[in-house]
């Protein structure tokens, strides 16, 4: 079954958007805590903290989600608009169920923050920016259903549209609410909260507009939702479920640092918040990598072009890669006036260079593990990512990290140390796993091409 209105999604422009809109989310977060500098540690540990609480919960919902970068670009390779539309339908209803039941858990988790041994400081400020944080998880889960169908769509751009103007959306909303401008009270950052949940609505808002204007947007009626989840909920799960447990290992290692930071003086946590922030954005850059590998494969395959496949996956490598020697130039040429963005307290940004430094070594790691991770998802492997990634993170990194951190006593620079041999680890584990499940491939399909029109 063909749609006059789905095109192939060409290679380079699915690179370059992918990789724009992964980058214009974590924006947001950066643009948080650069207008809160000036309210002191308290806040911007506020901000890291709580934003950590959030991301376990949105890396669950995206890591059950990532299934759709395989099974709606398969079935539009393979011809069937049909089945894309109703996987298409069926993300749209999971996103929606799992945002329901991310705020719950939010709300429990800020509430039990005490029992952490979290900062006294900190327990009242990360409950109500958690509180308001939480109405942003939606339209987080919601994007990546619909950029998914707009790249399959050869409209990649609208998403990098979409980002570019809900970042702006927010800059500006951050100037009127943190400090109070235009008549506005200042609202510190309760007002930043408020601009990220405004911002990210409005994107969201932006795609499904963009989408029902530029091409015919599948029924979204709750009756069509409930009838694509009874088909399509099952097959989405299962190959979305072990990319979710390999995203909550890797995402947790990292939120289980934010927790243990937030056990520590107001500076370490702050300063953390700070390089987690940093960190977190150049991530966006392998991050989007992945995504284009794993659409793009996908859709090969679905054509019956394996050796494309296979090729998409090797170039996005080598793309990887290369950025990973650009991000650890920037990080340990520039990581002093990096972080005198973010604040202007004197211990904060002693131990926040320090850890920017670490985050320049494991850049080659990071963009490593998370590429193969897209490049398995674009060729229908996801059952073995979440163990070598819990044994990575949980069995290598976070036991040095504790070690270090505790025992010898280097605090938070101990559990980023840790952070980095982890990745590493993952890293070798899935090229391995790479380049044996390609070489399978090639032994049972040892040439194709692309199917007949």
């Amino acid at each position: 079954m063909t749609n006059s209105n789905v095109s192939t999604p060409r290679y380079w422009p699915v690179v370059f958007h992918s990789v724009a809109t992964f980058l214009g989310q974590s924006l947001m977060q950066v643009v948080d805590l650069v207008f809160c500098r000036d309210l002191g540690s308290v806040a911007s540990a506020t901000i890291g903290t709580g934003t950590a609480f959030l991301a376990w919960f949105i890396i669950l919902g995206i890591g059950l989600l990532s299934s759709l970068e395989f099974l709606i670009p398969h079935a539009y390779g393979s011809g069937d608009t049909e089945k894309a539309e109703e996987v298409f339908r069926a993300g749209t209803g999971l996103s929606l169920l799992a945002s329901l039941l991310s705020m719950v858990g939010l709300a429990v988790v800020a509430r039990f923050a005490p029992a952490y041994g979290m900062n006294p400081e900190l327990i009242e400020p990360v409950r109500k920016f958690c509180d308001l944080l939480a109405w942003s998880i939606p339209p987080i889960l919601m994007t990546p259903v619909i950029r998914i169908e707009l790249q399959c769509r050869g409209l990649p751009n609208t998403s990098t549209e979409a980002l570019l103007i809900g970042n702006l959306l927010n800059v500006l909303l951050n100037w009127l609410w943190v400090d109070g401008h235009g008549g506005f009270p200042a609202m510190g950052i309760q007002g930043s909260a408020w601009a990220n949940v405004g911002s990210r609505w409005f994107i969201v808002f932006f795609l499904f507009w963009s989408l029902s204007r530029k091409s015919s947007i599948p029924s979204l009626a709750p009756d069509r939702i409930l009838k694509s989840l009874k088909l399509h909920a099952k097959p989405v799960l299962k190959l979305g479920f072990p990319a979710a447990l390999h995203m909550m290992f890797e995402v947790g290692a990292f939120i289980l640092v934010g927790l243990l930071a937030s056990r520590l003086d107001a500076s370490q946590n702050a300063a953390h918040a700070i390089a987690i922030s940093l960190a977190s954005f150049v991530f966006m850059i392998p991050a989007g990598l992945s995504s284009a590998a794993a659409l793009t494969m996908s859709h090969s395959l679905g054509l019956g072009d394996q050796e494309e496949a296979i090729r998409r996956g090797r170039h996005t490598l080598l793309l990887g890669l290369s950025y990973a020697s650009i991000g650890s130039l920037v990080f340990f040429l520039l990581r002093e006036p990096l972080v005198a963005l973010y604040t202007t307290d004197e211990p904060t940004r002693r131990i926040g260079m320090q850890l920017i430094l670490i985050a320049g070594f494991f850049q080659f790691g990071d963009a490593l593990q998370v590429i193969l991770a897209g490049c398995l998802r674009g060729l229908g492997e996801t059952k073995t990512q979440a163990v070598m990634n819990a044994l990575g993170h949980w069995g290598l990194g976070i036991p040095l990290g504790l070690y270090l951190g505790y025992w010898k006593k280097l605090g938070v620079e101990g559990f980023w140390i840790g952070l980095c041999l982890g990745l590493f680890s993952v890293a070798g584990l899935l090229l391995h796993r790479y380049l044996a499940f390609v070489n399978r491939l090639k032994s049972v399909n040892p040439a194709s091409s692309p199917r007949s029109a």
